[in-house]
């Protein structure tokens, strides 16, 4: 009970001091994502080996901010000093409220980490495993304290893409709190948390991208086209529209005055390969969820980003444009 009464007396603004795992290509964004935003990391390393490249990634990271005015050059030598490299990782984890563990993806080798951490740091200390696939039920399951335990996956690079998928362990083991606590952290800092209802291998965004690499593949084998027509369709297609709102929002604008309902029954009966009564009737069921679903979500989003159809449409048209100039396509 001492751990799961610390986590509920956690708070995200108590969050002032965070240790990160590994020094590789998510460690140290990560690393520089955190110092960015004012706080001190101890970034553990495998050896003192180490400590030149994890330095030189993180100024990077830090100078691409600076070459495109997110911040100031001269705010960045301010920020490297809030990095302490460690070797120890008991000195690693001892003073720090979050852990952001960024190790090989090895279920063995975290299980022995989290042992080890066990030991080491606070008890309300919430840990947090940026594992892409493996599951922190798995991840947890020999911890004293797996109430702490969450599933963080962020997206490369972390320093600059918003989202963090976050999973609990199963059954009693996992907190709810502590990933609600984890969440108004990661908004505190501009990130885009989501809490997955499930504890599930490659969360939802690397099974979105599992799912389109598989037709990808089978196009390219199929002879259908090169990798580079991918990349270009991606980019100039979808990919657009989806990196401004989403396919359910794609959906919502596509179906007009129909919304994604309208939208989902046109496709669907067209696509039915046997249009019995029960195939329609399970299609209007779902047509009818979906724009349930996607009436909620646009009841949460503020007009500026669009809460209806009209400020949705002017909200992806502005970035669209955006975009577009970039890509030097408009």
């Amino acid at each position: 009970m001492i751990l799961l009464q610390g986590i509920l007396k956690m708070e995200a603004k108590k969050i002032k001091k965070i240790a990160v795992l590994g020094a590789g290509v998510i460690g140290n964004s990560w690393t520089a994502n955190f110092i960015w935003k004012g706080y001190p990391v101890n970034l553990w390393l495998f050896s003192s080996d180490e400590e030149i490249t994890a330095k030189q990634a993180i100024q990077e990271h830090l100078d691409g901010l600076a070459i495109n005015g997110i911040v100031k050059n001269d705010q960045i030598p301010k920020m490297m000093k809030l990095v302490n490299f460690i070797t120890s990782l008991e000195f690693a984890v001892k003073d720090v409220q979050l852990i952001i563990e960024a190790i090989i993806e090895d279920l063995a080798i975290k299980q022995q980490f989290l042992a080890e951490i066990d030991k080491y740091a606070n008890p309300d200390t919430i840990y947090a495993s940026s594992t892409s696939y493996k599951l922190i039920s798995d991840i947890s399951k020999f911890s004293e304290f797996s109430e702490r335990c969450i599933g963080a996956h962020p997206y490369n690079p972390p320093h600059l893409i918003p989202l963090v998928e976050i999973t609990i362990p199963e059954g009693e083991r996992g907190s709810e709190k502590t990933a609600e606590v984890a969440a108004k952290f990661f908004e505190s800092i501009n990130k885009v948390p989501i809490i997955l209802k499930k504890d599930v291998s490659g969360f939802i965004g690397n099974q979105i991208q599992s799912a389109v690499g598989t037709a990808c593949g089978e196009l390219i084998m199929n002879g259908v086209c090169t990798p580079e027509d991918i990349d270009k369709a991606m980019t100039f297609g979808p990919g657009l529209r989806w990196a401004i709102v989403g396919p359910y929002l794609v959906g919502q604008l596509g179906g007009g005055e129909g919304g994604i309902k309208g939208l989902t029954l046109h496709i669907g009966k067209a696509n039915l390969e046997d249009p019995t009564e029960q195939a329609i009737k399970e299609l209007e069921f779902y047509a009818n969820f979906i724009q349930g679903e996607v009436n909620k979500e646009m009841a949460n989003r503020s007009r500026e980003f669009g809460s209806d159809n009209e400020t949705l449409r002017k909200f992806r048209d502005k970035v669209l444009i955006t975009l577009l100039k970039e890509h030097k396509k408009i």
